[in-house]
Parts: C-alpha cells; structure tokens; sequence
C-alpha cells in the first residue's frame, strides 16, 4: 500500500536535498504516457466500490471518520475498499476463474462490512466502469451499483462491526436521481455542476463515490 500512496508525497535524499519524484517516475513509461498495470512496480492493490440503493429508491451512503487513510470525513460509497484473497473463494468451498465474479464478490463483502447489510438482503450488483486513481499512485478502482431488497429505515437501524467501526461514522440515506444525472452529464455537464446532483454530494462527496454516481448515471442514460 505505501509503494501508491507515496505518490502523494514529496520524497528527498536526507544528505543531498536531491528531489525523487515517485510519479514521473514509477507511473510514466519512457514515452511519458501512464504505465500500464503489468508494467507498474507498485502494489496497486485493487480497488472496489459500489454504490447501493435500498428497496425504496434511497442511496447509501458510508459517513467516513477521521481515522481513514482516504477521503477522511467525506462521504463514501455504500461499500469501498479492496479485493482480499477470501473474494476469490466461493462459497461452496472452490474458486472464482473471472475477474468480474470475484470484484463483485470483494464490493458486496465491503458493503456487508460497511452497513451491516446481511447477504440475503443483496439482490444484485453489476459493474459500472473502471478508473485509476492518480493521486494515489494510479491504482486500479472498479466502480458498481447494487440493488437491496431492505428499505432504508431498516437499514438505519444497523450498525457497524469490529474494526469497521473505527472508519465508519454511520451511513446516510440521500435521494438521487440517476436518470436525471445521465441526462445532464450526457448533454455536456460537468459532474460537480450538474443540477441534479444534490448539494451535499457536490460539498462532501469524496472521489470514489463521485466516480460511482457519474458511471451508473452514463451507464443508465446510454441503455435509455
């Protein structure tokens, strides 16, 4: 983890001064253009967030507290996080062989861990888009939207377990409109200027959660 999230850092040789810049590079090829994946030699552990909405039509989101190492206090996606090698494991005790089976899997763990959703309660999740986040090395992240089947004052009632409850301030439930949002990103607007985004989104939205939003409502406005 640290290997990407020095990237952010401006790192100098303690009896020269002499300036090691870790994103020209480890994250440009010799062309200058981003390395690819296979070509990186940073961890680039793989990032998985999903955005959930509850049998009501509310979205949920994850209040983040200050002890988080990204997005501290912001506004986080239902579930977010990175695959663990327990996401290749299904559960009749053999092994997920495509790479989209098991980023699923690793986005529905994070959201059981980050609302206390139980897996009955998740009806479905599809992929949504894939991005690197450059301010931390570039790292894989892929992005989803998930269907519940509990509403959204049950889910409120849930809390937290274990370590989760040191990087969780408790979950919010917005109204957000994602057919709405496609139409104003489709027809030029910005995400951060669209009029349907809600305001508290707009101010307290961190970077994953913002990704999630603009590709479920692209994805929503290109099948209409």
């Amino acid at each position: 983890m640290c290997s990407n999230e020095l990237s952010t850092l401006r790192i100098t040789k303690a009896d020269t001064g002499e300036e090691y810049d870790l994103r020209r590079e480890e994250l440009a090829d010799s062309s200058g253009s981003l390395r690819t994946l296979a070509s990186s030699e940073l961890a680039d552990l793989v990032g998985v967030s999903t955005i959930a909405f509850t049998s009501d039509g509310k979205l949920v989101v994850v209040r983040q507290s200050g002890r988080n190492s990204a997005s501290a206090l912001l506004l986080a996606p239902s579930g977010s996080g990175s695959l663990e090698p327990q996401d290749l494991d299904t559960p009749d005790g053999g092994r997920r062989r495509m790479l989209h089976t098991a980023v699923i899997a690793g986005m529905e763990r994070e959201l059981r861990e980050e609302t206390g959703l139980l897996p009955g309660e998740i009806s479905s999740t599809r992929l949504t888009g894939f991005a690197r986040w450059m301010e931390r090395g570039a790292k894989p992240e892929f992005l989803g939207i998930t269907a519940l089947s509990v509403d959204s004052a049950t889910l409120l009632t849930r809390r937290t377990r274990g370590a989760e409850k040191l990087y969780s301030a408790g979950t919010t439930m917005l109204d957000v409109d994602l057919a709405a949002l496609g139409e104003d990103l489709s027809g030029g607007a910005d995400l951060a200027d669209a009029p349907s985004l809600p305001p508290r989104l707009r101010d307290d939205a961190s970077l994953p959660l913002l990704l999630c939003l603009r590709a479920a409502a692209l994805r929503r406005s290109f099948h209409r």
